[in-house]
């Protein structure tokens, strides 16, 4: 009878089976086993990842853990795009999961020997791995982990660092409670990530910088440090690629990247601080004194992705034949250009409409005018109106009324 409730699809490199009935659902809890469409992106750069990190470290065999893996669509297609892969573990806490999983491997002809099928709670597998015997020679921590989960993925990080290589392990989170980190529920994000959003024309970045210092905490926690390989936004989710580190050295230079975003909701101020909170400036340097400015944070304020690694990135992307080939060059490009570039952003088309110029100059003069003013500017992958620029927000007022009368 189940055969008759499934349709088969093509994604990449796989055939896969869902639910039919889950196929013409918004994504949600209430669907058997959980499938999105649009999440084929992070599927794809996901794979992109796993081949950057496997060139980076010249790996001949690497295992992988998908903690939360639904119909196991991304296992699948990281075995099929990676020889490399020499052993999955595919797991989901959903008995139709598990059925839908193993139809789905049988159908894509996957070697039975390089997959572990299990129905467990996330961190009951990561904690199998971290309680395995350390005097059997067949001991071996996880060299990837995916937590992929609907909501927060706050109470398994802790896990998953005990479970994860500590030495250049590879942790792949991703975050759909966007509106708790992007601060429509501070309440909710302090509860869960412990800091405090804003909810600003650029909160995304905010909220990614927020997922990346609790990842960096709970990261510390268990005597490991992180590197950001790749943080990005995408419709309704944050995917954070972070690389492991256990010299002490490393751990200690981490807390130079814990900061504060402030924020004057008058003038449009902004800045970051990542000194003593107790020095925190309290009023708006921009309104004279007169505005008190608001704060986020703590959060991570130093880079969200490492350079070298982003062209490694585009340079992969280059040789696929994915359908979201040019959305992912476009986004990985722009995270390329965000580099260097300070921890926020300003949304163009708002200022202009605050300014009530008469029309929107183009991204690109408005970059060039900045360039020639001995400023830098970028654009920004997190959204396709704004740019980010060491030019204080009056200068770029001033930029932007010029270029609106010419």
């Amino acid at each position: 009878m189940i055969e008759n409730k499934l349709i088969k699809k093509r994604e990449a490199s796989v055939e896969f089976f869902i639910y039919k009935q889950d196929s013409v659902k918004i994504p949600s809890k209430s669907m058997n086993v959980f499938y999105n469409e649009k999440m084929i992106l992070n599927r794809d750069i996901t794979s992109l990842v796993v081949g950057a990190y496997k060139n980076i470290y010249n790996l001949l065999t690497f295992n992988f853990i998908d903690s939360m893996a639904a119909s196991g669509i991304t296992s699948i297609r990281l075995l099929k795009e990676h020889e490399e892969l020499s052993k999955v573990y595919i797991n989901d806490i959903n008995p139709l999961a598990i059925d839908l999983i193993k139809r789905n491997i049988k159908l894509n002809a996957i070697d039975a020997s390089k997959v572990n099928v299990s129905q467990k709670d996330a961190n009951s597998l990561f904690s199998e791995f971290h309680n395995q015997d350390h005097s059997n020679n067949t001991f071996k921590r996880a060299d990837i982990i995916s937590i992929d989960p609907f909501g927060t993925p706050n109470s398994y990080i802790d896990m998953a660092f005990k479970a994860i290589k500590k030495k250049d392990g590879l942790l792949c989170l991703t975050a759909t409670d966007t509106a708790v980190l992007f601060g429509v529920k501070p309440n909710v994000c302090i509860r869960k990530y412990m800091s405090k959003p804003l909810h600003t024309e650029y909160c995304k970045e905010i909220g990614a910088r927020i997922l990346v210092y609790f990842i960096s905490r709970l990261a510390n926690i268990n005597n490991l440090g992180i590197i950001p390989l790749l943080s990005f936004y995408s419709n309704h989710f944050l995917r954070v690629f972070i690389s492991t580190v256990k010299k002490k050295k490393e751990i200690i230079h981490n807390f130079s990247n814990y900061g504060y975003i402030l924020h004057c909701t008058s003038c449009g101020y902004r800045s970051s601080f990542s000194d003593d909170i107790l020095q925190i400036p309290k009023y708006c340097p921009s309104c004279k004194g007169s505005k008190a400015l608001k704060y986020a944070g703590p959060l991570w304020i130093g880079e969200l992705h490492n350079e070298d690694f982003l062209r490694l990135l585009l340079s992969l992307n280059k040789q696929q034949n994915y359908i979201n080939k040019k959305v992912i060059d476009k986004k990985l490009s722009y995270a390329l250009e965000e580099v260097k570039m300070p921890p926020f952003y300003y949304n163009i088309h708002k200022l202009c409409q605050e300014l009530k110029l008469p029309f929107v100059p183009k991204l690109d003069e408005i970059i060039k005018a900045i360039d020639k003013k001995k400023f830098t500017a970028s654009r920004t992958h997190f959204d396709n109106l704004a740019i980010k620029s060491n030019i204080n927000l009056s200068e770029l007022k001033n930029l932007l009324f010029d270029l609106s009368k010419k």
